[in-house]
């Protein structure tokens, strides 16, 4: 087998238990093992920058890089941007039009702001599934004047169709019954993770993927080992080369130490 030099771990169900909203020690103690030899580690999530640091979620490991926005951007752990796919600006656009006539509930990721445009039921709900306090309320027209990495639709599948027949350069993947992230065509963690490994001078076959969800199915295919948590969804389990314990019963570092990694 290849030597594993790089690993992608998923948050939410995955490093981050969603029934207690904190990772186990393991986890922590098995990454530290794991880039002490020599595996450059990375977070590989469907959140971004502003919510991994107001919620304190991996407050206390360290890592080599984060990629955030479902693969939309990377960066690395000074900072400096690694990665970015950014929406097409007439499809962000076209997206905020959409938006301010049906009155959608909408939140829009860019590299400085994150911003939610109204607060309902079905966003508080999404908000609750990943014990996470709802963006910042605010007027999404002026954040067009920067690139969006990510816009998340709260809209039933049948209206983000509808939404999606204006951004012909974008995509969706989904999180919640009524939350669905709109990126580009272009991103998504997989090739995020490919444009990492490729400024690390690293191939596919050499990285390690972990994730629980829709996602994440991309990565665990394209990684030269693919692991999915027991607690993820039927498509992430069928996409991986290896199940790992639930993340609560130290799944992580029970699949780490299943390949000799630490």
């Amino acid at each position: 087998m290849t030597k594993i030099k790089a690993a992608f771990f998923d948050i939410d169900g995955t490093l981050v238990s969603l029934k207690t909203k904190v990772y186990p020690p393991s986890a922590r103690a098995a990454i530290a093992r794991l880039r002490e030899n020599g595996v450059q580690c990375f977070v590989a999530t469907g959140r971004s920058k502003f919510e991994i640091a107001s919620e304190h979620l991996l407050d206390g490991i360290a890592f080599d890089g984060y990629l955030t926005n479902n693969g939309q951007d990377a960066y690395s752990a000074d900072g400096k941007l690694l990665y970015g796919t950014p929406l097409d600006p007439g499809d962000a656009a076209a997206l905020l039009d959409w938006v301010e006539r049906t009155g959608a509930a909408c939140w829009m990721v860019s590299a400085e702001q994150s911003l939610l445009n109204r607060l309902d039921a079905d966003v508080e709900a999404a908000m609750v599934s990943i014990h996470t306090r709802p963006p910042t309320l605010g007027d999404l027209r002026p954040m067009l004047q920067k690139p969006i990495y990510k816009i998340v639709l709260f809209v039933p599948k049948a209206e983000l169709e509808q939404a999606l027949l204006l951004a012909p350069h974008s995509r969706t993947t989904q999180w919640f019954p009524c939350g669905h992230d709109v990126i580009s065509v272009e991103g998504g963690k997989r090739n995020a993770m490919l444009g990492v490994l490729a400024r690390c001078g690293l191939t596919a076959q050499e990285a390690i993927a972990f994730g629980d969800s829709e996602n994440d199915v991309e990565m665990l295919r394209a990684a030269g080992i693919g692991v999915a948590m027991a607690n993820g969804t039927p498509d992430a389990l069928a996409a991986a080369d290896y199940v790992a314990p639930d993340c609560d019963d130290d799944g992580l570092a029970r699949a780490l130490t299943h390949f000799g990694l630490i």
